[in-house]
């Protein structure tokens, strides 16, 4: 028990625990993993970029949640903002709340803004298409995308997913990973790429990495999509240190490797530089 004075100057004893600091709470590994977080969290997830609207069946698909268990979930994250009914449709969509968490977590200390102005001088450079990327499961997700309107971009948005072992910003981001994550990674895309993942998938990919171990920078000419080159490296966010990826890529009849790392590679790795001077990491 804790003490603390009375007016007369005597100390009283408090009943219950001294308060804990909420933040080395959180980061605490013994606490429990509430399981009802990560299935909210997994319905908001579910909605891809071309995604308009998702019904109750198509979201327990999508997650593997039952259908009553989505239900509640949906009800809850409707009336808490994040999704909204779309009666004429009988379905749900994300609400423009959502948008309040990425722009938190790419607006903190400047470094959007930091980015996206190498980004616009990226794109100035030709008909290409620059991207900023995170990773989501499988996938890179963009959340920042610039381009020039002559540049072919395989019909790509800001929400926009990509895989992560044949592309170039995913290939950036598995290179950032320390040991015991990347392994963590290629289980999960083993599973996802079944037999191809030993046969293929994996020793490209094993391949790519030791490239980038090389030479500083990620790259994917016609792996991904046929006729579609691209390269990227990785960058991280201040304080918290979490991992993004720069990426300019486009259709290789406009965007051949030797012009992506000609003109390009130059502008994407002082970009790099530049940004890792705000966070403090080196690349």
């Amino acid at each position: 028990m804790s003490e603390e004075n009375d007016n007369s100057g005597q100390p009283v004893k408090r009943r219950g625990r001294p308060r804990q600091d909420i933040g080395a709470a959180a980061i605490n590994e013994e606490r429990p993993f509430v399981s009802s977080l990560a299935r909210g969290l997994s319905i908001l997830r579910a909605f891809r970029a071309e995604d308009k609207v998702l019904g109750t069946q198509a979201l327990a698909e999508r997650t593997g949640l039952h259908k009553t268990t989505v239900s509640r979930l949906l009800g809850t994250l409707t009336k808490l903002g994040y999704l909204r009914y779309m009666p004429e449709y009988g379905k749900y969509a994300v609400s423009n709340e959502v948008l309040t968490l990425g722009y938190a977590a790419i607006g903190r200390f400047g470094f959007g803004e930091l980015v996206r102005s190498h980004m616009d001088q990226l794109a100035a450079n030709g008909d290409c298409v620059v991207a900023l990327s995170v990773r989501d499961g499988a996938e890179m997700m963009f959340v920042e995308l610039v381009r020039r309107p002559t540049a072919v971009a395989l019909n790509l948005n800001v929400g926009s997913r990509i895989p992560l072992a044949e592309s170039a910003p995913g290939r950036a981001y598995l290179f950032a990973l320390s040991g015991e994550d990347r392994e963590a990674a290629f289980t999960l895309l083993k599973g996802v790429h079944g037999k191809a993942w030993e046969a293929q998938k994996k020793p490209a990919l094993e391949a790519a990495l030791e490239r980038m171990a090389q030479t500083g920078y990620s790259e994917s000419f016609g792996e991904w999509v046929p006729d579609h080159n691209a390269i990227g490296v990785v960058l991280h966010a201040p304080m918290t240190g979490d991992i993004y990826t720069l990426s300019v890529g486009g259709n290789a009849r406009n965007l051949p490797e030797e012009k992506l790392k000609a003109t390009h590679l130059p502008m994407l790795m002082r970009a790099a530089q530049e940004i890792s001077a705000l966070s403090g990491v080196n690349f």
